[in-house]
């Protein structure tokens, strides 16, 4: 039993991100469990991004063009210290 307990504690461990928005940034918390939109909510609260723009606002990873899907785990999709990027999804050329 103690090892299993460990190993949850080591999965509930809080690692970090940087995320960028509108010229500012800041460091967030999440585990490595946490579905991604989680942490985009945090980032849209700490930034007070409300009405409209908030449904418009995703999270970009370090190259600023991969999307990270909201409904997988962060640590799937993250490395821990990334910096991420909180902006609109581009409109396609046309």
């Amino acid at each position: 039993m103690a090892v299993q307990e460990q190993d949850k504690e080591k999965d509930q461990k809080k690692l970090s991100v940087l995320i960028s928005y509108n010229g500012m940034n800041e460091s967030f918390d999440y585990k490595t469990a946490h579905n991604a939109e989680k942490t985009r909510k945090k980032a849209l609260d700490h930034y007070d991004i409300r009405g409209a723009d908030r449904d418009l606002n995703f999270l970009f990873g370090p190259d600023n063009q991969t999307e990270i899907r909201g409904g997988e785990t962060m640590g799937s999709q993250v490395e821990p210290d990334s910096q991420l990027y909180l902006r609109p999804r581009t409109a396609g050329g046309g």
